[in-house]
Parts: structure tokens; sequence; C-alpha cells
């Protein structure tokens, strides 16, 4: 455990494994922004706007995540419920994405994923 928070150690890596799977939305949002307006040029126009749109809602779930993920390491059980719910979401559409960005994103996932119901973990949520 955390000496000051009293958090376990399990919660704080999962939360900063977390952190990195939003950064790595967020990357992937931005992404997404910038080549459709690069290809948009040589693609057509309703092509674009379906990657813009794409890499907006990327966007703002990452930072819909973020506000989850916080309240998650401050000890809110349904932040740890939803949570994993989008973890089994991003494993099962993660699954058909092999880039390197998604290999790692989908990794730091489970791992973030396992740490939050582990025996110390769970008293920790039971508490918040």
């Amino acid at each position: 455990m955390s000496a000051s928070s009293g958090r376990p150690t399990a919660v704080t890596v999962s939360f900063f494994l977390w952190l990195i799977t939003v950064l790595l939305g967020l990357i992937g949002g931005v992404v997404a922004l910038f080549s459709s307006s690069a290809s948009t040029q040589v693609q057509a126009q309703n092509m674009g706007g379906i990657a813009v749109a794409g890499g907006i809602i990327g966007i703002v779930i990452a930072l819909v995540q973020l506000f989850i993920v916080f309240r998650m390491r401050d000890g809110r059980n349904w932040a740890r419920i939803v949570l994993l719910v989008l973890a089994i979401l991003q494993v099962l559409f993660g699954v058909a994405s092999f880039t390197i960005l998604g290999t790692i994103g989908l990794i730091a996932v489970i791992i973030a994923t396992v740490l939050m119901f582990l025996p110390a973990s769970n008293g920790y949520f039971r508490r918040g």
C-alpha cells in the first residue's frame, strides 16, 4: 500500500497503465485527424470526413476515459466496473488492430484490468 493514500500499489500501477492507454488513445485520435486532413486531397471528401469524425470521437472517448481513470484511482468501484467494460471492448476490437501502439495499449489494458481486481485492490474499492 502507498503510505500516504492508503491506495494499494496494484491500484497505483493500474492507474498509470490506464494513463498510458488514454495517452495512446489521444495519440491515435490526433493521428487520425492529421492523416485525414492530408489524405482528403487524395481521397474522396466523404472518406476524409469519416476519418475526422473517427479522430474526434477517439479524442472524446479518451478524455472521458481519463475522467473515469482518476475516479478509479480514488477508489470508486463504479469507475472500476466501467473500465472493465471498456477493457473488454478494447480487447474485442483491439485484436483486429495489429499496430505497435495498439498492441502496447492492449497489453497495458489487460495488465491494468487484472491489477484492479487483485485481492488488495478489492478491499480498497470496497472502502470507497
